[in-house]
């Protein structure tokens, strides 16, 4: 009986592996490629709306995009709380912030999609959420002329060491071509 067990679960993962491995191949039964693995030093984009500008303490407020779904955690918080936005989002580009959990500095971000930021606002109307981040010395230049309601780019990093280290480059909103 116990050996009849054995036969039949090492049935059951062979075949298992046939299949994972049948559906893992593109056409003409080579393998699909996998897929990148992202490291600690990748960066991905988002999207926003200026709202202001601090260039001595380098702080931009910007309102970003919120799932539905998130509007909860946000009213557990309060403004000035320190807080690590997820988003939804895809290769390089994030969508909306689909979780927002308080933060703490010491805290080590595991996630790829994750942003350690300050809340300016519980007011989530409009499907946005007002937050506050740090910028390069480099990017308070390029987004100083910005009126508020203009939308601004911010290149973020995965899985930032620290506040200052989180977010790249800020720009302008340049809409692509078609």
């Amino acid at each position: 009986m116990f050996r009849s067990l054995i036969v039949v679960a090492v049935c059951a993962v062979c075949a298992g592996t046939s299949v994972a491995s049948a559906q893992g191949r593109g056409r003409g039964g080579a393998p699909a490629p996998a897929p990148p693995q992202l490291s600690a030093g990748d960066t991905y984009l988002w999207h926003g709306e200026f709202v202001s500008l601090d260039p001595a303490s380098r702080t931009l407020t910007v309102k970003a995009r919120l799932l539905r779904q998130a509007a909860p955690d946000v009213e557990r918080l309060n403004p000035g709380d320190r807080v690590l936005l997820t988003w939804s989002g895809q290769d390089i580009h994030a969508g909306a912030v689909r979780r927002v959990t308080r933060y703490d500095p010491g805290q080590q971000i595991v996630e790829f999609f994750a942003l350690p930021a300050e809340l300016g606002s519980r007011d989530v109307s409009g499907d946005l959420i007002t937050v506050k981040v740090r910028v390069p010395e480099a990017s308070v230049g390029a987004v100083k002329g910005t009126k508020p309601t203009e939308w601004v780019s911010l290149m973020a990093r995965q899985r930032p060491k620290s506040d200052a280290d989180a977010i790249a480059t800020v720009s302008a909103y340049a809409k692509p071509e078609k």
